[in-house]
């Protein structure tokens, strides 16, 4: 199979970077931030917000997974 990726200069096939993996080091990011500075976005902003927000982003991650999953070549 191709590499989706290419390959760079040294001849090493670049790779994508993973979207899950940057989400969390984003997040853990802001929540060592919260802990060290004493103030957090549940401050800011109400708790019931956030939680609506966070599941309408997972919903349309879900749906755009599934969506590109469904393209995917088959090894028939």
């Amino acid at each position: 199979m191709a590499e989706q990726g290419g390959t760079g200069r040294d001849g090493r096939a670049r790779t994508r970077p993973d979207p899950v993996g940057l989400v969390a080091g984003l997040l853990s990011l802001l929540v060592a931030a919260a802990g060290i500075t004493g103030t957090g976005p549940w401050e800011v902003v109400d708790i019931r917000w956030l939680l609506a927000g966070t599941a309408v982003v997972a919903g349309i991650a879900f749906l755009v997974a599934s969506v590109r999953n469904s393209r995917a070549a088959t090894d028939d």
